[in-house]
């Protein structure tokens, strides 16, 4: 069960109402500074970043990215070589001391400029659609067993959304 901030959004009826308004509500249940999602054409191996809420104008909010090679990504980030392995959650508590297996903290740095981070892989009928993650900028944070429910609830919840909506608008 979500909380009501979040089972508000899904009552919504259509894909893009759903993830703009769950951008702000996932910040604000898990207390977050900023929450994208980036959405892929399996087919196609191309993706982007469709959906962006940040709480401070001046943290790079990375909506309207440009549509990123699925190769070139993976060269730079372990965490999508994870997602494209497991549809399992990578919850990292701090950048700075998270494995060189996990994250590539340069890379990190230079474009999320994050601290503490999710990356949800969002499956759907057994292919990667996309990643949400949520994020804190300044400093550690411990994921709670709390926050690990609600982010596999909604990766359960996103998953035909984005399924509906790369197949509506990706070609």
């Amino acid at each position: 069960m979500l909380p009501t901030i979040l089972e508000k959004v899904f009552t919504q009826s259509e894909p893009d109402a759903v993830f703009t308004a769950l951008m702000v509500a996932l910040c604000q249940a898990l207390q977050c500074d900023r929450c994208f999602l980036y959405l892929r054409n399996p087919q196609t191996s191309q993706g982007k970043i469709t959906h962006s809420w940040v709480s401070d104008s001046q943290r790079p909010n990375l909506l309207g990215s440009d549509w990123i090679e699925e190769i070139d990504i993976a060269t730079k980030d372990p965490l999508m070589v994870l997602a494209f392995r497991t549809p399992e959650a990578v919850f990292v508590e701090d950048i700075e001391t998270a494995g060189s297996d996990i994250l590539n903290l340069t890379y990190e740095q230079e474009y999320f400029g994050h601290r503490a981070l999710i990356h949800a892989p969002i499956y759907h009928e057994g292919q990667l659609f996309g990643i949400l993650e949520p994020c804190v900028f300044e400093t550690p944070r411990v994921w709670t067993d709390s926050d690990r429910a609600i982010i596999a609830e909604v990766q359960t919840r996103l998953a035909p959304l984005a399924a509906v909506y790369v197949n509506n608008t990706v070609r």
